[in-house]
Formats: structure tokens, C-alpha cells, sequence
């Protein structure tokens, strides 16, 4: 009996390890008596191999990062010969105004084999760490043309994403620009405009010193000014070229991460004085309109401009500029000033009516700084211009009394000095 349980015990031993076995796990013994641990098979399936429109995704993701790291060869690997002297241009262009972030966004089209169009936004950002994931940065916008080359693809053609973007085109993204940098601007121009770089870098330089005081006070310190000086044909192309005629410089907000300016060439007075002036004014905007939430920025316009007036002066005090003749000669031909929020500009607004504006929106800024001080006025300012308050919680926050009082106090104050 004994022989025919040790039979019976083996067999059904066998018949254990055969249904373990086909089980996918194995009973290892582990040599001291104790019980066998189990080791579970592992089944690894072949990776499929990746989609057209993956491949192309690597293939800009790796060109952005080459661009962020100064690898200009590997920013090239994948662009067509012919369309490298362009792609050259706008990575030396970047380089050169210190790109510090991008973010590349793939427009999701149906996979394809062959030829392919991929629609992609390049977020980005340049000497700076402000930039964030969340958005509010600047951003272009491509259509490529991808063919299959060898195992790989090239891109072949560029073109606009077909989208409406108030930023381009930008000034570096079809041919190559000349630089001049310092210490705390960078100037750029077409190559035949070189001769110009100096001068305007010069006089950038002295004009940041004021704009960074004031930045201080709007909590918006700038890493590096941006100013490009534009040929008429440039200034007909750059950020769409829709400047009113009378216009010798913008400024453009870019997101809410800074502001870059443009100067016409054609138009810029050959006294430094008065370079100084347009350029002091610009950055003014820069640091006073960055990161606006404003969005009916029109009704402000007299704010806006007087607020960079009023820096772009500096250190002459308003009674002390041209502004005062201005106002003279306005109110003389058109009545007394009644109140200093003036009208926004339109399109058939004639010239003594801009200088107006930007006159009354000046001298406003000046009176509110002689009464309440630079720091409080700059709050005024922030609160109506960035944040979109309407005037009287701002002065009521900022000043600590309603607008009405404010507005009649500075008319006052602007009749006694025309």
C-alpha cells in the first residue's frame, strides 16, 4: 500500500507542475525546505514603430531644443538646402536676442504616409525667466511642408499657420538682422542700416537707466530692451505694418512677458536729444504695459501715452517741454480744458489732435506725481492701465480720494503752468 500511495502522490505531484507550468509560473526550489517562490513570465510585445506624424514631432521637438541650446547644426539636420539660408537666418536672429524658453504646440493632423503639411505654435521668450506654461507668451505660428527622405523626413516649405497673430511678421523671421548689444539693451536692424546701431545703442542705454527706475514701481523689472530700428520697408511689414502716419515709434506688447520696440529710421530726428525722448518714452511703455489685463486699452489711451510722457521727458518736468505750447496753442484754437480724461484717438484724428492728447495726458501725469508722488501715481497707473480698474477705484485706492477730486485738482494745476 505504501508504494501505491508513493505512486499515486507522484503522479498527482506531476499533474500539479504540468497545470503550474502551463500557468505561466515556474516553483524554483529554494534549496533549505521552505516553500518554492514564485517567478511570474514576463511577455515583452515588439514596440511598434512610430507614425509619420511622430517621427515629425521628434524631429521639431529636438530642433527647439537645439535652438535653446545653441546647436545650430542640429537646428538644421532637419531642413531641405533651399530652405536653410531662411531657417539660418531666424536661428542666428534668436541667438543673438537671447531666446530663453520655448514650447512647441503640434497641430494634431491625420496620420499620413508620403508628403505632409504639420500646422505647429512656438511659444517663447527672450532674456528672461518669466515665461510660463500656463500661457500669456508670446507665440508664432508655421505651416510646414514634411517629405520623406530615406528613413527620415526634411522639411521642404514654410508658410504662415494661416492664422490672424497680431505678433507676426516679426522682425526676425525672414532675413538675417545686424546687432548692437550693452549692457542692458539690445538694438537690431537690416544689414544696410547698420550704420545706425551705435547712435541708437547709446542713447538705449541711458534711456533703460530711466525705465528701470519705474519698472520698480509696476513690480516689472525687465532682464533686456529690445529695439529695432526699421527701414520703410520694414516698417510697412514688421507686426503687420498697421501704424498710423504720423508715427515715428511703437511699442508692442509681446504677451505679458515684456514689449518690444520699433523706431522708423526715415523719421528719427538727428538731435540725441530728441532721440532720447522717443526712445525713453518707448521703454516706458514697455514697463508700464507688459503684463495688461487691460482690454479696452482705447479709453485709456490718454493714460497710456501720458504716463510715457511723462518718463520720456524726464528729467525735464512737463511746464518744461514742447508739451506746453501744445496745450497753449490747443486750448487757444479749441477752448479751455475741461477735464483730462481726453477722447480716444480714431483714424481721422488730425494732428493737433493727437498732440493733445498726448500733451494733456502728460502734463495729468505731472500733476498727479507733484501731489501724490511717483510711487502713487505709478499705482494709479498700474491699476487703470494693467489691471483694467475703472478711474475712480483707482484713485480711490491709489490716492485715497475719488477721481473728480483728482481730475479737478490737476485741470487747475494744468491752467495755472499754459
Amino acid at each position: 500500500m505504501g508504494d501505491g500511495r508513493n505512486s499515486r502522490l507522484g503522479a498527482a505531484l506531476l499533474v500539479a507542475l504540468v497545470a503550474v507550468a502551463s500557468a505561466g509560473i515556474v516553483l524554483w526550489p529554494t534549496g533549505d525546505g521552505t516553500t518554492a517562490v514564485a517567478a511570474r513570465r514576463v511577455t515583452i510585445e515588439p514596440k511598434a514603430p512610430p507614425t509619420p506624424l511622430e517621427q515629425v514631432e521628434a524631429l521639431l521637438e529636438a530642433q527647439v531644443d537645439a535652438l535653446e541650446k545653441g546647436d545650430e547644426k542640429g537646428w538644421l539636420a532637419p531642413v531641405d538646402a533651399k530652405l536653410q539660408p531662411r531657417y539660418r537666418a531666424i536661428y542666428r536672429n534668436l541667438r543673438a536676442l537671447e531666446i530663453s524658453y520655448t514650447k512647441l504646440t503640434i497641430e494634431q493632423l491625420p496620420q499620413t504616409a508620403g508628403s505632409m503639411n504639420v500646422g505647429f505654435q512656438l511659444d517663447y521668450c527672450f532674456s528672461t525667466q518669466l515665461c510660463r506654461d500656463g500661457g500669456g507668451n508670446p507665440n508664432v505660428g508655421y505651416k510646414l511642408t514634411w517629405k520623406p527622405r530615406g528613413s527620415s523626413y526634411v522639411i521642404t516649405g514654410m508658410t504662415g499657420s494661416g492664422k490672424e497673430n497680431y505678433l507676426q511678421p516679426a522682425p526676425w523671421e525672414n532675413t538675417q538682422l545686424a546687432f548692437a548689444t550693452g549692457r542692458r539693451v539690445i538694438v537690431a536692424a537690416p544689414p544696410a542700416q547698420r550704420k545706425h546701431l551705435n547712435r541708437v545703442l547709446q542713447v538705449a542705454e541711458k534711456a533703460a537707466a530711466v525705465a528701470d527706475r519705474y519698472a520698480g514701481y509696476t513690480g516689472n523689472p525687465q532682464a533686456r530692451y529690445r529695439v529695432y530700428l526699421a527701414d520703410n520697408k520694414s516698417w510697412n511689414s514688421w507686426y503687420g505694418g498697421k501704424y498710423p502716419a504720423w508715427s515715428v515709434a511703437y511699442q508692442l506688447p509681446l504677451g505679458r512677458v515684456g514689449g518690444d520696440v520699433v523706431v522708423r529710421i526715415s523719421e528719427m530726428p538727428s538731435s540725441n536729444k530728441e532721440l532720447t525722448t522717443i526712445i525713453q518714452h518707448e521703454l516706458a511703455h514697455v514697463v508700464t504695459r507688459a503684463s495688461s489685463t487691460n482690454y479696452d486699452e482705447e479709453e485709456d489711451l490718454w493714460l497710456i501715452e501720458g504716463i510715457a510722457e511723462y518718463i520720456g521727458f524726464l528729467p525735464a518736468k512737463p511746464g518744461a517741454t514742447y508739451n506746453k505750447d501744445v496745450l497753449s496753442y490747443s486750448f487757444s484754437q479749441r477752448g479751455d480744458l475741461k477735464t483730462v480724461v481726453v477722447k480716444p484717438l480714431t483714424a481721422k484724428s488730425d494732428d493737433l489732435t493727437v498732440a493733445t492728447l498726448y500733451a494733456t495726458g502728460h502734463f495729468a501725469a505731472g500733476c498727479m506725481a507733484a501731489k501724490y508722488g511717483d510711487k502713487k501715481l505709478l499705482d494709479f497707473v498700474d491699476r487703470v492701465v494693467q489691471l483694467g480698474e475703472e478711474l475712480d477705484p483707482a484713485s480711490r485706492a491709489a490716492f485715497g480720494t475719488p477721481f473728480k477730486n483728482v481730475d479737478k485738482a490737476c485741470v487747475s494745476w494744468i491752467k495755472q503752468r499754459t
